[in-house]
């Protein structure tokens, strides 16, 4: 059931003029941010020789260009899931859901997986242009595919976060604005302070301090599992949202 829903939602999702137009923007932006970088990381090579260490095109790369990004798809895979369940609610199609065999963790877990096919499509398209690279020089691959999965990790946590939130409102406008709010907040927990006091406690909270090691091409697992406590976590309370939804209708 969930591998039908999840087709379901991904064939909507590319039928939609939203999702192409999204995807030709970031392509856009993809293919200009990593020639800028490139530029600049050729500029800066007599600097680079005169270093004892100095960063490889993998690494400048993957700090340059891949983890900007992240924050890039904070802000696009909400924007793909806000439709998700407000769009039930606006069509009054979600009860057609409810009454078929298709339970309710399975309608969201295929909702989820069907927008992460696209979302997934995209990181893929963000990191190939680094792999073109290799037919030219030499890339440290495990420095690659560290932050690729970085990326992809961030990118599914904002995924399951807007998804959580269009299911609290017919309105996508308020499901993404939320979700953008929270998730803004969550990047922002890094560096929070309250006047002159520091709460560098709530830096462990923080989107920013679990992804930057990916990007350096170590993956721990404390922020592998960072990231999937939070995506479980959004779908888990999507899960009890729309269970709930249906036993009291509102």
């Amino acid at each position: 059931m969930i591998g039908i829903v999840a087709r379901h939602e991904s064939a909507s999702l590319l039928r939609s003029v939203q999702t192409w137009v999204l995807a030709a923007l970031l392509a856009v932006l993809f293919g200009y941010w990593f020639l800028k970088q490139l530029e600049i990381f050729l500029s800066i090579q007599a600097q680079l020789a005169a270093q004892d260490h100095p960063v490889g095109l993998s690494g400048y790369l993957s700090v340059r260009y891949l983890e900007p990004l992240a924050l890039i798809f904070t802000v696009a895979a909400p924007l793909l899931a806000m439709r998700s369940f407000s769009d039930e609610f606006r069509h009054q199609t979600l009860a057609l859901w409810q009454a078929s065999p298709v339970s309710i963790t399975s309608l969201v877990l295929g909702k989820y997986l069907g927008i992460c096919l696209i979302v997934s499509a995209w990181v893929l398209l963000a990191a190939s242009l680094l792999f073109v690279l290799r037919l030219y020089v030499a890339l440290d691959i495990p420095v690659v595919l560290s932050a690729t999965c970085g990326l992809w990790l961030c990118a599914c946590t904002a995924t399951a976060c807007g998804l959580f939130f269009s299911s609290l409102t017919r309105h996508s406008l308020i499901a993404v604005t939320v979700s953008l709010i929270v998730l803004i907040l969550l990047w922002m927990l890094a560096n929070a302070t309250v006047g002159s006091i520091s709460l560098a406690w709530l830096s462990g909270l923080s989107i920013a301090t679990h992804l930057h090691g990916f990007f350096q091409g170590y993956i721990k697992s404390n922020d592998v599992v960072y990231f999937l406590l939070l995506t479980l976590m959004f779908l888990a309370l999507t899960i009890v949202r729309l269970d709930a939804l249906r036993h009291t209708g509102r």
